[in-house]
């Protein structure tokens, strides 16, 4: 009991005010139906079709007989869709409601049009539930269809402007983070689509606002997911692409939704891999939203061009490369404070690459559903860090909660030197884990210090990429396929055993994970052949 307590005093201590406020004021606030958002006027609703030059094609996710596939998992619902299915999960549910289909090519317009008459029944009926999130992304989906398309049906078009109306009254602010984002990108969309100025000026106040807090001084995206990094720069550059069209748009505005996009390029071209993949930390997996590569186009058809040289010291995500390898380590912080919920407990962990291939990656994140695997993917063995006494660095708990948090500080960095620290385990034994990162021509040397006057049990986990082979010599020597050695400093007992790595959600494939016990200094060797 004392334990649940102290969880949730150190977890809600890290709020907003407006956070704390919001979730009182919208449990109290009654939650009704779309027709109680109807619009108030005679009449067809004037709209303004946006231009969107961008080609935007959806994966296939469904068909016209209600078969349905998100996030690796199917469900065939024939002819009567279940718009609140939950069976599979809230993530696997909001993929039903975002009408990300709307822009699959192999999809009949008039399944489309169907799907979205039955799905507006049940917002009617209350079978289903408004939300803000889901709402936000569904309408900028039906936007962009019926601008495509230059379809005006009324009824849409109405339930449309529902929509929008019900979301002016529930931004995200308990929440924030990307939430509060996504509705501001809605509005903003949603308000030049219906010529909304009211609209349309508060997404501009709440996008100033949160972008100038969220995109970090190096371009990062403050919650420090690569994943959600892609998918923010995604939005925001689907607003260049139509917001430029827009008549008498605001041209300051625009200037600076185009310098935000800029900085967020150079954050992702510096952390992506030559491949195009990017390190999976914290909640970050395959399969979700365009890759660097496809952003990259994307940003080279509206003429956005990085050009700057960034210190990429905000995230604390450390980037060190050449033409043997590539190395991304993570000496940052839990973050944000007050939102970090996609935050894992991974501090001084690291993922690599030689000859453009992964050799030691993160476990991945494969569920946000509540229990044993979530917990895994969250937790610090799940990374290439040091993990004392079997314990987390953060108390990282209930799906998206994170009670009490590592403190990290960098201690030097040079061009190819970093030292770095945290505090995660001084609360609970008394020691700090220290670790150095020494980049050469053709190794990398790593050393892990415990540091303090307690004796602590420690293990070091590295997880190899499920394409590698991975052999331990009776020197204690560790090979990976004819790609690179690891060597100890001192002898180490070593075990090899395997792990679910995450291919996408709810997929896996099985690879291996060396784990070594020290007790307070252990050294390495990764020698690259």
């Amino acid at each position: 009991m004392f334990k649940k307590i102290s969880l949730i005093f150190n977890t809600v201590r890290h709020l907003k005010s407006q956070q704390v406020f919001y979730q009182l004021y919208y449990r109290l606030k009654p939650n009704k139906t779309l027709d109680n958002y109807a619009p108030n006027v005679s009449g067809d609703i004037g709209v303004s079709f946006l231009n969107f030059k961008h080609k935007y094609s959806a994966a296939e996710s469904t068909n016209s007989a209600g078969t349905f596939n998100f996030l690796n998992l199917q469900k065939d619902f024939c002819s009567d869709i279940n718009w609140n299915y939950q069976v599979f999960g809230k993530l696997w549910n909001y993929n039903l409601q975002y009408f990300n289909f709307l822009h699959q090519d192999n999809l009949p317009d008039e399944t489309k049009i169907a799907y979205l008459i039955d799905i507006k029944s049940w917002l009617t009926d209350d079978r289903l539930k408004l939300e803000p999130y889901p709402v936000s992304l569904r309408v900028m989906n039906i936007i962009r269809y019926l601008s495509n398309k230059k379809e005006d049906d009324t009824g849409i078009i109405q339930d449309t402007y529902s929509q929008l109306t019900y979301l002016n009254s529930r931004i995200e602010y308990h929440l924030m983070g990307n939430h509060v984002l996504e509705n501001a990108f809605a509005l903003l969309m949603g308000g030049c689509f219906f010529k909304n100025k009211n609209w349309e000026q508060k997404a501009k106040q709440i996008l100033y606002k949160e972008l100038n807090e969220q995109i970090l001084d190096d371009g990062g995206h403050f919650e420090l997911s690569p994943m959600y990094h892609q998918i923010i720069l995604f939005r925001l550059l689907e607003l260049i692409d139509y917001y430029k069209n827009v008549d008498d748009h605001d041209i300051e505005f625009l200037a600076f939704a185009q310098q935000q996009a800029i900085k967020m390029i150079g954050w992702l071209n510096h952390i992506s891999f030559k491949n195009g993949d990017v390190p999976h930390f914290n909640d970050s997996t395959d399969g979700i939203t365009y890759r660097t590569k496809q952003l990259m186009l994307f940003a080279d058809e509206l003429g956005l061009k990085d050009t700057n040289s960034h210190s990429f010291n905000g995230s604390g995500y450390k980037k060190f490369s050449n033409s043997k390898y590539e190395c991304v380590a993570d000496v940052g912080k839990i973050g944000p404070s007050y939102q970090p919920g996609h935050s894992h407990a991974d501090a001084l962990s690291f993922v690599l690459y030689a000859n453009d291939i992964p050799l030691i990656v993160d476990v991945g994140t494969s569920t946000y559903q509540i229990g044993e695997r979530r917990n895994i993917e969250r937790a610090t063995c799940a990374h290439n860090t040091v993990v004392v006494e079997g314990e987390n660095q953060s108390e990282v708990w209930g799906g998206f909660r994170v009670a009490r948090r590592a403190k990290t500080e960098i201690i030097s960095e040079t061009a190819a030197e970093l030292t770095a620290r945290h505090d995660g385990y001084k609360r609970n034994f008394g020691v700090i884990h220290q670790r150095s990162f020494v980049f050469k021509d053709e190794s990398i040397v790593i050393e892990d210090k415990i540091e303090g006057d307690n004796t602590a049990s420690a293990k070091l986990y590295l997880h190899f990429h499920p394409d590698r082979l991975v052999t331990i010599n009776s020197d204690n020597l560790i090979i990976i396929d004819n790609i690179a050695v690891i060597n100890f400093s001192a002898p180490v007992k070593l075990e090899l055993k395997k792990y679910q790595y995450v291919v996408g959600f709810n997929l896996y494939k099985e690879a291996d994970c060396i784990i070594a016990g020290f007790d307070k200094n252990l050294g390495l060797v990764i020698k690259f052949l």
